[in-house]
């Protein structure tokens, strides 16, 4: 299975522990779930990501939430993705 918008596969069927992280990013990130169900096809992949996340923007990082977004927003442009 492929999504509209690359050719990674992204996760069907979530488990019960997914699926309630997909909430949180539901509510927390935006509505869009193809990042989260390419990445949940290698849990290990996809647990660095959500910590990864979680550092950077749960305020523990000591970076500037400002030059994170700026941060954010250039590395999407750079690499053509809309997020």
């Amino acid at each position: 299975m492929t999504n509209d918008l690359g050719h990674l596969p992204k996760m069907g069927e979530l488990d019960d522990r997914n699926l309630d992280r997909l909430e949180t990013w539901y509510a927390k990130a935006y509505q869009d779930d193809n990042l989260f169900r390419t990445l949940a096809n290698d849990e290990v992949t996809l647990n660095m990501f959500l910590d990864w996340v979680a550092l950077m923007y749960g305020g523990a990082s000591g970076l500037d939430r400002h030059m994170i977004e700026l941060c954010r927003i250039r590395m999407a442009n750079v690499n053509e993705c809309f997020h």
